[in-house]
């Protein structure tokens, strides 16, 4: 089975196997899931070897330094989905085995599957948010509502001033809510939004038409963001991801 990727307003996942994986951070939630054999991840201040779905935190540095093939899921904290993640990570890093891993672990596990099940891992993905009946807790409204509204306007990079009086807050106390709630500030989020939709884009134009197209000041300034977010270059990444995108 091919490498393959897949890109979402709210999350992104792989699904391959790399080993020149270098040491970053970014602050989406991730998951793995070990799909072959064990798979290891170094962080600042352990290292974990399993088989079971590994759960890593925002802003926690780490590298993966197993070539084995597993499904690697990067969820933006800044969401409806990312809220429900967040609130089960209880360590920087952890292994979890509760129904939203496993109903994942079971659908790229199924034997009878000839193609890679994109549909039901992204249902199985979108099933689990904070405003389902699953729910932990639904954060504050006001949050919700800005949430949902920059999901509305994934195409653009939205103004504080903009979202700030659609959530009927002034921009400094938007900002601190903001943080309060997902845990991260507001320009991560926008960051990351410019930085997932980029990857749309490979392969169609060159890193500097791409980082012109995304909001970045030049190649070289993209080129950076992108490695400390993903462990790459966007070189690096091309040669890798001999992916089918889907």
């Amino acid at each position: 089975m091919k490498n393959q990727i897949h890109i979402d307003r709210d999350f992104g996942w792989f699904i391959g196997g790399f080993d020149n994986n270098q040491k970053h951070s970014h602050y989406a939630i991730q998951l793995n899931i070990p799909l072959d054999n064990r798979i290891i991840i170094k962080t600042s201040e352990t290292t974990v070897e399993t088989e079971n779905p590994i759960l890593i935190k925002s802003n926690v540095v780490h590298q993966i330094v197993s070539d084995s093939r597993h499904f690697l899921l990067l969820i933006n904290p800044a969401s409806t989905i990312g809220h429900f993640w967040s609130h089960l990570v209880g360590k920087e890093i952890q292994e979890v085995n509760l129904r939203p891993t496993k109903d994942l672990k079971s659908a790229l596990m199924d034997k009878g599957q000839k193609q890679i099940p994109t549909k039901e891992l992204n249902s199985i993905i979108e099933a689990h948010d904070c405003f389902c009946n699953l729910a932990i807790h639904k954060g504050d409204d006001r949050i919700n509502k800005a949430l949902s509204y920059l999901r509305n306007h994934s195409e653009r990079i939205v103004p504080i001033e903009e979202v700030a009086n659609y959530s009927h807050l002034s921009s400094s106390r938007f900002l601190h809510l903001f943080k309060e709630q997902t845990g991260i500030t507001y320009r991560r989020a926008q960051l990351w939004n410019k930085l997932t939709k980029s990857i749309s884009h490979f392969g169609e134009m060159s890193l500097t038409e791409i980082a012109y197209q995304n909001g970045f000041s030049d190649s070289a300034h993209f080129s950076r963001e992108f490695k400390v977010n993903f462990g790459f270059t966007p070189r690096d990444f091309l040669k890798i991801s001999q992916f089918i995108q889907v």
